[in-house]
């Protein structure tokens, strides 16, 4: 009898030691995404990369080589033309607040991904088949506040775009900013509807959504956290 409480209490206690690992894991990834969220802001700043022409309302991606050194988007940070990466690196879409004579304000969303492998690619654009080496915010159109739907259901109405937003990714409402998490994805004839973590707070009809998608060859999401800030640049 000892022995089988033993063995009862053995197993009890095993079973304890993914769910540990995983959290584990879990906590220290957005432990290092806030400090890559740090720098990132201030690489934003000092390089003043937000001051690219762009729409007063809707998002423009500013994660662009062209804009500074590739190797300034990883985190740590380092010296141009070495070789290897770090794992986690940034992405980051900015939109215009305010104008005024004494600098202009933006909202800056910056997207901590983190590669699991240095040869995986990632879409460019969703439905271009052109993949590159670093994960980027991509658009999605979905149809929001649909009749068919919840209040915090989403209509992916392109056939065959749902399968890359799945949980527990977290999506940037184009129009609005806000920051909503996916728990569920459900496929049905040629359309997927997501449920997220919140009533949408945005407009009704079809809306662009922005979010970091899994590799093409596919596997683990790379996006691991979201973080915005307002900017004067």
């Amino acid at each position: 009898m000892a022995v089988g409480i033993l063995s009862i209490g053995m197993m009890l206690i095993a079973t304890m030691f993914p769910a540990a690992i995983f959290l584990t894991s879990v906590g220290t990834e957005r432990t290092i995404a806030s400090l890559v969220a740090d720098e990132a802001f201030a690489k934003i700043q000092l390089f003043g990369i937000g001051t690219i022409p762009g729409t007063s309302d809707d998002y423009n991606n500013i994660s662009s080589p062209a804009l500074i050194d590739i190797d300034e988007y990883y985190y740590p940070s380092m010296e141009p033309g070495s070789t290897g990466r770090s794992q986690y690196c940034w992405s980051a879409l900015c939109r215009t607040l305010s104008t005024a004579a004494t600098g202009n304000k933006f909202q800056v969303t910056v997207f901590v991904s983190r590669k699991t492998s240095v040869n995986d690619r990632y879409m460019a654009d969703i439905g271009s088949g052109v993949d590159i080496s670093e994960p980027r915010p991509v658009r999605l159109t979905v149809h929001a506040k649909d009749s068919k739907c919840l209040p915090d259901e989403l209509i992916i109405p392109a056939p065959g775009e749902g399968k890359y937003l799945n949980p527990p990714a977290a999506i940037v409402d184009d129009k609005t900013g806000k920051i909503y998490r996916v728990i569920n994805r459900k496929d049905g004839g040629t359309v997927s509807i997501i449920t997220i973590d919140r009533e949408w707070e945005g407009s009704g009809g079809f809306e662009t959504v922005w979010f970091i998608s899994p590799p093409v060859s596919g596997g683990k999401n790379a996006g691991v956290e979201i973080f915005q800030a307002e900017l004067t640049l």
